[in-house]
This record gives structure tokens, sequence and C-alpha cells, in this order.
């Protein structure tokens, strides 16, 4: 047998090795926010600890937290390690690249870089222009103010 076959043969028998790749519909059943897992309901029975994360470590890069009670599709990993694939209803999505972090929840969205925040420029940037404006545009400018906090954290 050459080379080729016999690296053929061994890649096949790997990629068989661990079975097939499974995926399930399950319902939430509780999520922690710290760990970045949560317990579903599959099939009648409660599985716990399922993965938020694609990898396990220290590092941030996409969290999504779905709500209690969401739809999602889990993907069994091993014997008793499941992930989230995805999910119809979130409670927070974030995104996070070095010191650069966007947040989406229901409270609104918040940009951040090393401790600035995108809401508070634009509040600072707002109180600028009103410290140098004409007084009759002093109304609509300060309505700015609640229209970005409503929308940044």
């Amino acid at each position: 047998m050459n080379e080729l076959n016999k690296l053929r043969r061994s890649f096949v028998k790997l990629a068989h090795a661990g079975g097939p790749l499974s995926f399930y519909d399950a319902v939430v059943l509780a999520v922690d926010d710290e760990t970045f897992t949560c317990d579903v309901l599959l099939d009648e029975a409660e599985v716990y600890g399922v993965r938020l994360r694609a990898v396990l470590s220290d590092s941030k890069s996409i969290d999504v937290l779905p709500v209690r009670g969401a739809l999602v599709v889990i993907g069994k990993l091993a014997d008793d390690d499941y992930i989230v694939i995805a999910c119809d209803q979130i409670a927070m999505y974030r995104i996070t690249t070095g010191s650069t972090m966007l947040r989406v929840d229901p409270g609104g969205v918040l940009v951040s870089k090393d401790g600035e925040t995108l809401g508070k420029i634009l509040n600072d940037l707002v109180r600028g222009v009103l410290s140098i404006a004409a007084p009759k545009d002093v109304p609509a400018i300060a309505g700015l103010i609640e229209r970005i906090n409503n929308f940044l954290l």
C-alpha cells in the first residue's frame, strides 16, 4: 500500500473515531453569565453546563447570552460536552478585541475603548456645543443628550 493510501485511511479512521457531530433542539432553563454556560432541556432531560463560548479560556471574543426559555440549537462535542450553536432570543451580545468592546443588550449599545465610551464622548461634544450655542438652539441641542443616553450606555 502506498503512502497516500495509508494517509487517507488514517484520516478517515480518525475522522470517524468520535462519531458524527450531532445537533439538537433544546430550551434554555438557566444562564450563568460568569462561566458563560447554560442549562438546557433536551428531549425531556436536563443538560447542565452547556458552553456559550466556543473555546474554554479567559479570553473574550464573541459572547452571546440567551434568555431563559430561548430555543437553542446545541452541538454535541463529546460525551458530556455541548455547545450552543444558535438561539432565537438573546439577552446580551458582546464582541471584544483587545481593549475595544461592543455590547448590545436591552438597555442599549455600549461601545468602549481604553476606558472611554462613545456615549460619554458624544455627551461631552453636545455639552461643548451648548456652551457656545446661541440661546435659540439650546433646547434642540440639549435634547440630543437624552436621545444619546436612550440609545447608548
